[in-house]
């Protein structure tokens, strides 16, 4: 009996207290639901919790950086691949020739590469150095040419004239002499045949030449290749290769590369030196 008094007063305390707990939340709300004016206002703002920080490491304890969670995204519409046409690839650009683009890039290249090439070679040529043998003053005299035939035995020379006279009945003897004009003398040159053969080519100037194809005239007058005299089907011709220093047949002056025939007694002036042709 006096459990039964004692659980009714604990009864009656709880139901007390929860009175009391809900009296303030029941009087703040109007009848009818309505919150009463100015309860809004007079409302306590909340205040914004932040998120509890990481505790921190122990002392020696290696830390892991944190890996942000990947928020899921909104499912994308699924569509449907099969429905959609195929994307159509755009065609290869041509050259203006009707030849693809790449074949021109490789024909480009391969021009750009032969001209790198010939640039380096003709670099290298040109990096040569040029040698130019330029003779000492000092320097001994050339040797002369080698002769078309046997050694001369003799030498027709003088202030005037120089030419080879090869050993008797070597050589066969053209007809027809030349005799120079000397201060007191006449030096008598014949031309010699040297190899078989209609025609036979003598030159005339100031330079030296084979003993028996030419013949040297010592004067400054004269040019190093003056001129020639060409026999051929039994006469003489002279030809003139002088531009400023004159050649005359019996006093009328020659052009240059003029060709001439020679008669019995013509006068032959090559520069400052007479000669006369004999037939006999």
């Amino acid at each position: 009996m006096q459990n039964g008094r004692n659980f009714g007063k604990g009864t009656l305390l709880a139901m007390a207290a929860a009175a009391i707990l809900t009296a303030p939340h029941a009087g703040a709300q109007a009848p009818g639901g309505t919150a009463p004016a100015g309860a809004e206002a007079a409302a306590p703002t909340p205040m914004p919790t932040l998120p509890p920080l990481p505790p921190l490491p122990a002392p020696g304890e290696a830390t892991t950086p944190a890996v942000p969670s990947v928020q899921p995204t909104a499912a994308l519409p699924a569509t449907d691949l099969r429905a959609q046409p195929p994307a159509e690839r755009p065609p290869a650009p041509e050259a203006p020739g009707g030849l693809p683009s790449s074949v021109m890039i490789l024909f480009g290249i391969g021009v750009l590469v032969l001209v790198a090439t010939l640039v380096v070679v003709l670099t290298v040529i040109l990096k040569k150095p040029v040698v130019i043998n330029v003779p000492s003053r000092s320097a001994a005299p050339p040797p002369p040419p080698v002769p078309e035939g046997p050694v001369p035995a003799a030498w027709t020379g003088g202030n005037v004239v120089r030419a080879g006279q090869p050993p008797e009945g070597v050589l066969d003897v053209l007809p027809g002499r030349f005799l120079v004009d000397e201060v007191d003398r006449q030096i008598e040159l014949r031309i010699f045949r040297t190899a078989p053969g209609e025609r036979v080519e003598t030159t005339i100037g100031r330079d030296s030449g084979s003993p028996y194809r030419h013949i040297q005239l010592l004067p400054a007058s004269v040019s190093g290749k003056h001129a020639k005299l060409v026999f051929d089907k039994g006469s003489y011709s002279v030809i003139n290769y002088a531009r400023t220093n004159p050649t005359r047949i019996n006093g009328e002056e020659m052009e240059e590369n003029a060709s001439r025939r020679l008669v019995d007694e013509d006068r032959i002036e090559i520069g400052d030196v007479v000669m006369t042709y004999r037939e006999g």
